[in-house]
């Protein structure tokens, strides 16, 4: 049966996806109006937002004008660029807030790390689209990591680890949907989420136990994070407990291949270690974040103060909400960052669970139109790069609303399309002119 070639804007464009991204643009514009009301540089933010926003409009159409796969044909191109202003930012950008990751430029500002998360798709989707016959292999995933390793490492040293951390998601989701081995994903995952949970289990340790009894699991978790003897006892611990297994499981004559019991105690290992490390170089606003979530009780004035007001903020505001600019938390300045970070808070005190709720139903509706959009693609290329972007607004609304209601760390991720902010928003727009690109051109000829 032949494929109908449909014509004109409706066969070009796709209705829900356009819906779904204007929605999220419409409210987010009114809640950070609303957020950034009682500023005494509020002038400022509305005039460098409608600036944003018309600047966005247009790298949406010039997203959606030219042929996507260019940045698969210039990937070396798009790769050099981004590293060689990722360099630059380090020694002529403008330092703000302790971040030197900015560009102040005549008219605007310029953050490279925003735009470093889409050239990450693009690059990634062309070496995976490169690789596809050698997918499985897990050079195929050390390689990947490694072609982001660069970028991630001069992002730390801005620093600006909350923009570094939505890389790995980005590429472990893009390896998945590529057909990579999901036991290679697997023994990545553990070996981040080991990674992850090292610093915050010290932290806990701390905070509740500053001077544990001799001899405790806590004073043994605390003495493991200096990188003693105790370190040593653990790593042998778990090492043995992985051989005890492996040989239990060939008493019961289980079909257990012997390669997942070596594999766990190394990455065990490697991950206890590399969490050792990040917890040794964790600055204090950093410490204050892990305070703040794992024992958010010990410092209500101070580390928790953000996530307290942000839940206060969201309780508040009931089903339909006090109203826009009538919010108490936001309006009277309790909530900070209310109108970057913490802007679903205010969203949650202004219009209630009502306005959360449209949100949460237009992202799921944004989300499901990438991810239609990527099966109807008419190339590897432009799934892969639809796949990384539907990764990237998923991890990001995740990890911001999980902050503001206290359910994950603050990070610093901003809520695409709904924060303040012209560079996260101008390339978010441009990016989702990628998608409609890739829409537009799922029945032209190769």
């Amino acid at each position: 049966m032949p494929i109908k070639v449909e014509s004109g804007v409706k066969g070009r464009l796709d209705p829900p996806f356009l819906f779904a991204a204007g929605g999220l643009l419409v409210m987010g514009s009114i809640a950070m109006l609303s957020a950034a009301n009682p500023l005494p540089y509020y002038a400022q933010i509305v005039t460098r937002h409608s600036f944003a926003v018309i600047a966005g409009i247009a790298a949406l159409v010039l997203g959606l004008s030219f042929n996507y796969q260019v940045f698969q044909d210039q990937a070396k191109v798009v790769y050099g660029l981004i590293f060689a202003l990722l360099s630059a930012v380090l020694v002529a950008g403008s330092t703000h807030k302790g971040h030197r990751s900015w560009f102040d430029l005549p008219f605007f500002s310029f953050q490279p790390a925003e735009l470093a998360r889409i050239a990450l798709i693009l690059v990634t989707a062309a070496f995976l689209d490169a690789r596809a016959r050698r997918i499985r292999e897990f050079s195929t995933v050390l390689l990947a990591f490694g072609l982001a390793a660069p970028w991630m490492i001069l992002i730390v040293k801005q620093p600006d680890f909350s923009t570094m951390l939505t890389f790995i998601p980005i590429l472990i989701g893009m390896l998945f949907c590529a057909g990579a081995d999901i036991i290679h994903l697997l023994a990545l995952m553990g070996y981040g989420l080991v990674t992850g949970m090292m610093p915050l289990l010290f932290t806990y340790c701390q905070v509740n136990y500053p001077q544990p009894t001799p001899g405790t699991l806590p004073y043994l978790i605390l003495q493991t994070s200096r990188m003693g003897t105790a370190t040593v006892v653990v790593l042998v611990g778990a090492s043995l407990l992985c051989l005890g297994a492996w040989r239990l499981s060939i008493w019961l004559r289980m079909q257990a291949r012997s390669v997942f019991f070596i594999a766990v105690p190394i990455i065990l290992a490697a991950g206890m270690l590399s969490g050792i490390v990040i917890n040794s170089r964790l600055k204090s606003y950093q410490r204050n974040r892990f305070v703040a979530y794992v024992a958010p009780q010990a410092d209500i004035q101070g580390a928790a103060y953000h996530v307290h007001q942000s839940q206060i903020a969201i309780g508040s505001g009931g089903l339909l909400g006090k109203g826009l600019f009538s919010g108490t938390q936001s309006q009277l300045g309790f909530l900070p960052e209310r109108h970057t970070d913490f802007i679903y808070a205010v969203v949650g005190e202004e219009m209630g669970f009502a306005g959360t709720t449209v949100i949460l139903g237009l992202y799921l509706l944004l989300i499901w139109r990438i991810v239609t959009i990527a099966r109807t693609a008419r190339d590897r290329y432009g799934y892969l790069v639809c796949c990384g972007l539907a990764v990237m607004f998923g991890f990001e609304f995740v990890l911001n609303v999980g902050m503001c209601v206290g359910l994950l760390p603050v990070a610093g991720i901003p809520l695409p399309l709904i924060s303040y902010g012209g560079s996260s928003l101008v390339i978010t727009l441009w990016s989702l002119g990628i998608v409609a690109n890739i829409y537009s051109r799922r029945y032209a000829l190769l």
